[in-house]
């Protein structure tokens, strides 16, 4: 098995509504998001994935969701407040921590990956010192 890992930049705020500290309050980010993916079998160019083609997929499905969007919770005490925000807004059902985050990017990019290419990983760095990591065979 052979994997390839692209990085991925987007800025993006949220708040977690249930946190006793400050990260109560909206605050921002630079995320970096790491994306690795595997095969055991390479198509006609040698490569599991034209790096290129995953960038196309990723930012299409997720930065583009993501980067300088305001994420919040539906079930948030600030859902009421944002309801009729009219900018970039991502809503979950969970708060948007970086593990919660991570689920939903996975579910995401899982169905548009080819069906010979499995998702392995994931890093969802917040800070240059703090990220949350998915794997695939931890998932189950």
């Amino acid at each position: 098995m052979i994997s390839i890992t692209k990085i991925f930049g987007f800025e993006a705020a949220h708040a977690i509504s249930n946190h006793p500290g400050k990260c109560r309050n909206v605050h921002g980010h630079s995320y970096a998001l790491h994306v690795t993916i595997s095969s055991d079998q390479l198509n006609e160019q040698e490569m599991i994935m034209d790096f290129h083609d995953l960038k196309v997929m990723v930012k299409e499905h997720v930065v583009g969701r993501l980067d300088h969007a305001l994420i919040l919770s539906r079930k948030g005490e600030l859902a009421e407040e944002f309801a009729n925000h009219t900018g970039k807004l991502t809503w979950l059902d969970r708060e948007p921590t970086a593990e919660c985050m991570l689920s939903l990017i996975v579910e995401w990019i899982s169905p548009v990956l080819p069906e010979s290419i499995t998702l392995e990983r994931l890093q969802l760095w917040e800070t240059t010192t703090s990220y949350a990591q998915w794997d695939r065979d931890q998932a189950h």
